[in-house]
């Protein structure tokens, strides 16, 4: 593991805790999987939080994470560190940006996609991490089924080396678990791409990033060739590993006519995300008919052949 990575990861473990000394703020991705599911198969350098009130009402929602993030900004700093705090225009974002002059961790809270699906789990800092960060934590974080049903949605979306890195950890520890499915369609569902530009998009080169943001940072060396055979391996094996009910489910919703008995989770209709999309879906479906039934036409289509 490069040093440069294990220092970033040092500070990003001083600076979790105050983090999630928030009662809003929930673990989600890499670092998640790799510092408190697995037992740090690779180092993972940015804090990604999920907002886990779906209820609260959206100016309340950006009110409240500048509250926390402000709080934690001021008690970061009073402990020595650096910290700025950056959010987007259309405020869907908010980062907070840590650093100690030698590295930099990213705090980052994404506004639309928050609630959970499964109850939040706290995780203890796995035991390698212990031993070499010197250290010990428990942090709220998402139920491993969730964590893995949004770290696939990611995977395809963006094709980071890291990201097929932790579904090849997923799939040699755990498998392709239904309840993983289940989560994953749902955030297919909320992502803000449509459904069959996600499940069946195009790869990407990865040997750039792959060099530069990835190299460095596992346990042992991980060949190229492995994560692009985790991909070609996912993308045969997950369109099948989706029921019936499943394609019945993202077909009503793609045509804003969802049917929300088909999934197993009761308030599913009412997080913000799906909520955002479907509103989008109705948007598209007054504004162009026939942009709006290509996306079912297509997801249809590509379910077909993804079972020939």
């Amino acid at each position: 593991m490069d040093r440069q990575y294990v220092d970033t990861v040092r500070l990003l473990l001083a600076v979790a805790p105050v983090i999630f000394e928030s009662p809003y703020f929930a673990l989600k991705g890499g670092t998640a999987l790799n510092l408190f599911v697995q037992d740090m198969p690779r180092l993972s350098v940015d804090i990604d939080v999920v907002f886990t009130d779906h209820v609260m009402e959206r100016e309340q929602v950006l009110k409240t994470i500048g509250e926390e993030l402000l709080t934690a900004k001021a008690r970061l700093e009073y402990m020595g560190y650096s910290a700025t705090l950056h959010k987007t225009q259309k405020g869907d974002e908010a980062k907070l940006l840590v650093d100690n002059q030698a590295s930099q961790v990213k705090v980052e809270v994404n506004f639309v996609f928050r609630g959970t699906l499964l109850p939040v789990m706290h995780r203890a800092l796995v035991s390698s991490a212990c031993d070499l960060f010197t250290t010990a934590m428990e942090l709220p974080a998402l139920a491993i089924p969730e964590l893995y049903g949004s770290k696939l949605v990611a995977a395809l979306d963006r094709q980071h080396p890291r990201d097929w890195f932790d579904v090849a950890a997923m799939m040699d520890r755990f498998g392709l678990e239904a309840e993983m499915v289940d989560c994953f369609v749902a955030y297919l569902a909320g992502h803000n791409r449509p459904v069959h530009e996600v499940l069946f998009s195009n790869d990407l080169l990865l040997e750039e990033i792959y060099n530069t943001d990835f190299v460095g940072m596992t346990a042992t060396e991980i060949p190229l060739q492995h994560l692009i055979e985790t991909r070609r391996h996912i993308r045969q094996e997950l369109p099948k590993m989706l029921t019936d009910t499943h394609r019945r489910f993202l077909l009503s919703f793609v045509r804003a006519e969802p049917d929300w008995t088909l999934m197993p989770f009761d308030h599913l209709k009412d997080l913000p995300a799906i909520r955002w999309k479907l509103l989008n879906l109705e948007k598209l479906r007054t504004a162009n008919k026939s942009r709006f039934e290509l996306q079912a036409n297509e997801l249809i289509d590509r379910f077909n052949r993804s079972l020939t």
